[in-house]
C-alpha cells in the first residue's frame, strides 16, 4: 500500500512556495517526518529483538519415533524444486495433538546424525498453540543456510540458519511464522473478514509484510498479536502501542483465530518405541 500526501501536504507546499527557500526546506522536513510515520514499526518478525516465545517455555512436545527410511518429496530452496529422496522419517509426538512427520534429506548420512538435527525443532514445535501445528503433514529440513519456507501442509527448515536463530533466540518465532503458512494460510490469508481487517487497518506491522500483503502479512501480523495475547509483558510497551496502532482490527480477528484451538484432531498415542 502507498501512502500519498493528502490535503494538508499541499496545503503546506503551497504555502512554503511564498516564502523560500527556508519555508520550503521546512515543508519537505514535514513531509519526511510524516512519510516516515506511515511505515511499519518493524522490518519483519525475524529482525525484531523480542523473545516472545522463550526456549524455557512449556512445550507438549513428548516423543521421537524413528520410522526408517523412506520415500519423500522435499522442496529444495538450493535447487530451487522438488525431489524424491530417501529421507530419514521421524515421527513427533505431543501430547495436545497428532503427530508431525519429521523428514531429513539424506545428506544427514545416519540416524544418530538426523535425530541429533530433529531434536533441535522439535521442542519448539510443542510451544506452538496447537492449531498451527494441526496443519502440519510434513517438517523438513536440510543442510545449507537458506531462508525457511512455510506452504500448506508443509515446512522446509535449513541446518546452517537454524543455528543462527537459536544464537538470536528467534527459533521458536520462525517456527511460528513458518507454521502459519503450513496451518492458517489457506483458510483464512483470503478469508473476507481478513481482507476486511487488512482494509480496515491500512497499516502493516513490518515492511517485509507491507511488501508482500498476501501472502505474508498473517504470518508476520500474528506473531506479534500472538505475543501480545499471551505474553504481553514481553514486547515494551512503546512496541505494544505501535503493534495496537497499526493492525487493531486484525488483532481482534487474530483473538478469534486462536480461540479455535479446542477444535484439533485428536492426540495420537505414540508406540512404546518413541524416545
Amino acid at each position: 500500500m502507498v501512502f500519498l500526501p493528502g490535503p494538508n501536504f499541499r496545503q503546506i507546499f503551497k504555502a512554503a512556495a511564498i516564502c523560500q527557500p527556508a519555508c520550503l526546506a521546512f515543508a519537505m522536513l514535514v513531509a519526511a517526518t510524516s512519510g516516515r510515520a506511515q511505515e511499519p514499526p518493524f522490518d519483519s518478525t525475524a529482525d525484531t529483538v523480542f523473545d516472545i516465545i522463550q526456549t524455557d517455555d512449556p512445550s507438549s512436545f513428548v516423543c521421537l519415533d524413528y520410522r526408517g527410511r523412506a520415500i519423500r518429496q522435499m522442496w529444495d530452496k538450493r535447487q530451487d524444486g522438488e525431489a524424491d529422496l530417501k529421507t530419514f522419517l521421524f515421527q513427533a509426538y505431543f501430547s495436545d495433538g497428532p503427530a508431525i512427520d519429521i523428514v531429513l534429506n539424506p545428506e544427514f548420512a545416519t540416524e544418530a546424525e538426523a535425530r541429533v538435527e530433529a531434536m533441535r525443532y522439535v521442542r519448539g514445535l510443542g510451544q506452538l498453540p496447537p492449531l498451527l501445528r494441526a496443519g502440519i503433514r510434513q517438517f523438513g529440513i536440510h543442510k545449507g543456510d537458506q531462508g525457511f519456507h512455510g506452504g500448506p501442509g508443509k515446512i522446509f527448515m535449513y541446518q546452517d540458519r537454524t543455528t543462527l536463530r537459536i544464537a538470536q533466540n528467534h527459533l521458536e518465532e520462525s517456527l511460528m511464522h513458518e507454521a502459519v503458512h503450513a496451518s492458517l494460510d489457506a483458510t483464512y490469508r483470503d478469508d473476507p473478514a481478513w481482507r476486511a481487517a487488512q482494509d480496515s487497518d491500512g497499516r502493516f506491522v513490518t515492511a517485509y509484510a507491507a511488501a508482500h500483503p498476501e501472502g505474508e502479512d498473517l504470518a508476520e501480523s500474528l506473531l506479534f498479536a500472538y505475543g501480545l495475547l499471551r505474553h504481553p509483558g514481553r514486547i515494551p510497551p512503546v512496541d505494544s502501542d505501535a503493534i495496537l496502532s497499526v493492525m487493531p482490527a486484525r488483532m481482534k480477528v487474530i483473538a478469534a483465530i486462536l480461540e479455535t484451538d479446542a477444535k484439533v484432531a485428536q492426540t495420537v498415542q505414540p508406540p512404546d518405541s518413541c524416545e
